[in-house]
């Protein structure tokens, strides 16, 4: 089998290096191509990319394409892949040098129609004593930190609910991604907030109403790049409002194209359990004993993402080109209506 392993990246050219780096690496070094997707970098992306092409005798490839929004790399990768595997990762992640060689073996059994594997932290600094209240405790051996894409499942193969198989360590049938229509927006400029989606997540919920097995695969391992300024209140905000945008996104889609006419806000919570199926009920327990000073920056996060998905419920009301792109069948088009 061929494997097309889609990079998009954005003026991250220091972390893309380490990851190109760690795919000339690999131990299995047959049957893959490697697609850059260039989303309008302005720093030395282009140069160190052209300076490892050589190196990869004639595996990666580049492209430029200044559409904003993480869904142009993506999407425009997923067209030029050749691979009958489609693996989307992101440009501050280093592969485990087995890991192409994991999904072979991953994909070989003819069930599985997506895979990943853990993702570790590298923190730049010494991460602060409050990040331990936003891990997860997963059903069997691991555990899971959604607001910095880290996931340890364990050192076992098993099969995993597909919301768990996260954008950052993405890999899928390249026939299931087509059948699914793709990804739904992500990573929009804030700018164009209004336009954001719920990226990968949108496709997983496809993928576990449609019955299809996801397979987590120890070796199939990332070491993702935490840098400083995610290691902060203010980042947490920043992505509780985000991810309140991606809520009413979903919302909206459920409502309006799956025909759902009665929705309240408990279905909100039955969308966000889907977004993390595995969690325990222990865990609320656990967080509402937290100290009161973590207990209040939980409060100001879910009054952060209020504020997001409000944001977007009122946009949407509001904005009939907004209206038109939420509600479109699919986003293999993956131009922004504003970019038109």
């Amino acid at each position: 089998m061929k494997i097309s392993i889609i990079i998009p990246t954005y003026n991250r050219a220091y972390r893309l290096k380490h990851t190109l780096t760690s795919i000339i690496s690999q131990t299995d070094t047959t049957d893959f191509e490697v697609l850059i997707i260039d989303n309008g970098s302005t720093d030395q992306t282009r140069t160190i990319c052209k300076k490892l092409i050589e190196k990869s005798k004639g595996r990666f490839t580049y492209y430029y394409d200044p559409e904003p929004g993480l869904l142009t790399g993506r999407h425009l990768g997923a067209s030029l892949a050749k691979g009958e595997i489609l693996c989307f990762i992101d440009d501050d992640v280093k592969l485990s040098p087995s890991w192409i060689l994991a999904i072979k073996d991953a994909f070989s059994n003819s069930e599985v129609q997506l895979a990943t594997g853990p993702s570790l932290p590298i923190y730049s600094k010494t991460p602060p004593l409050w990040l331990k209240y936003f891990f997860e405790i997963v059903k069997g051996k691991g555990r899971s930190c959604s607001w910095l894409s880290v996931i340890d499942l364990g050192n076992k193969k098993r099969f995993i609910n597909p919301n768990y198989v996260w954008g950052l360590n993405f890999c899928i049938r390249k026939d299931a991604f087509l059948v699914l229509r793709g990804f739904h927006p992500d990573n929009i400029p804030p700018a164009l907030q209004m336009f954001q989606g719920d990226g990968e997540t949108g496709l997983t919920m496809k993928a576990e109403q449609s019955g299809y097995k996801a397979l987590y695969h120890p070796q199939i391992k990332v070491d993702h790049y935490i840098p400083e300024e995610r290691l902060t209140i203010a980042y947490f905000k920043k992505r509780a409002f985000y991810q309140g945008v991606c809520n009413s996104f979903t919302l909206l889609r459920r409502k309006y194209v799956t025909g759902t006419t009665k929705i309240k806000f408990p279905f909100l919570k039955q969308i966000k359990m889907q977004l993390q199926p595995m969690k325990k009920k222990t865990l609320l327990i656990y967080k509402l004993l937290a100290p009161k000073d973590i207990r209040k920056i939980m409060n100001e996060l879910n009054r952060e993402e209020k504020k997001g998905f409000d944001f977007h419920q009122a946009a949407f009301e509001n904005n009939p080109k907004l209206q038109e792109w939420v509600l479109k069948k699919d986003y293999l088009d993956y131009k922004l209506p504003l970019a038109k």
